[in-house]
């Protein structure tokens, strides 16, 4: 395989830096949703050395409910689990045989620090085990992670909050630290949620029954697959933007059901050494592909 397969232009490398984060932290634990269970399939799509891959996804997410410590500090757990199930076609005699599952286990503890009447901290430490558990379990499964925003309401606009911070993680590289910035707003008719460079969401609610909108995310994870690999890898890297149209509707209760199609771009999966570098010649980017998901959720009545 040639180099030019994974030799990433210094361009590519620093946008993808600018888009990474561990969390989305503008989550309010008590305002909405606080468990949800979806499934997501992305289609085949080509790599560059000609074979096919697609992936089935599911995710699983909890909040736990708050805890209150004094007047100012308020504590939650998150609880989130992935699995990224890939399907492999037309391996090629140059081809590479890319590990079938791979699992993301993470805890994550969300603290809200007041700190007077218009700014509030938040910090979130986590610990993500991320394998494909076909090796010996140890400390290279392990990935931490740390991230804290410092959050402002507006004095002038009801609903309206906005802040920054920065992330430590092990998601694009063994150590990477990334500047936020958040911006969060509600009303009657729409909310708009961002976390930047994570993701950027933008919901209209008609009613307190249904919602639709459109959404943009950045995913991407470094995995342990130890060395029993067509390479000798010990991590795998997977990178991808999804961006879709949005749909939910409440059955009953807290019960919804929510659904999204769109695409997926900037798709890459890399293999990396026990140094977590790009084995060159080794994985590749792939064609931008459509995907579907499906789920549903529990969330606390506003």
């Amino acid at each position: 395989m040639s180099e030019k397969i994974r030799c990433i232009p210094k361009l590519r490398r620093s946008k993808i830096l600018l888009l990474l984060i561990i969390v989305p932290l503008y989550v309010d634990a008590q305002e909405s949703e606080f468990f949800s269970s979806t499934y997501s399939s992305v289609a085949r799509s080509k790599l560059e050395h000609g074979d096919q891959l697609g992936v089935g996804v599911v995710d699983i997410n909890l909040i736990t409910p708050t805890i209150k410590m004094g007047e100012h500090t308020k504590l939650n757990n998150m609880f989130a689990y992935r699995s990224l199930n890939y399907n492999q076609e037309s391996r090629s005699e140059k081809g590479l045989h890319f590990p079938g599952n791979l699992s993301d286990i993470q805890y994550a503890l969300l603290i809200r620090q007041k700190l007077n009447d218009r700014w509030n901290l938040v910090v979130v430490p986590q610990l993500i085990v991320r394998s494909d558990f076909k090796s010996s379990f140890g400390s290279r499964d392990f990935f931490p992670a740390l991230a804290a925003v410092a959050m402002h309401q507006s004095g002038k606009h009801e609903g309206l909050q906005w802040g920054y911070g920065a992330s430590y993680s092990r998601d694009f590289t063994k150590n990477t630290f990334t500047p936020l910035f958040a911006v969060t707003y509600s009303s009657p008719d729409y909310r708009i949620d961002m976390m930047l460079p994570i993701k950027a969401q933008f919901v209209m609610t008609p009613s307190k029954s249904w919602e639709y909108g459109i959404d943009a995310n950045f995913e991407t994870g470094i995995y342990n697959i130890g060395t029993k690999n067509d390479v000798g890898a010990h991590n795998a890297r997977v990178i991808n933007i999804p961006v879709g149209l949005t749909a939910a509707a409440k059955i009953s209760g807290m019960f919804w059901v929510k659904a999204k199609v769109g695409m997926q771009f900037m798709r890459e999966y890399d293999f990396l050494d026990s140094s977590y570098q790009v084995l060159k010649g080794q994985g590749g980017s792939m064609e931008s592909s459509a995907y579907a998901s499906i789920g549903i959720s529990l969330r606390l009545k506003e």
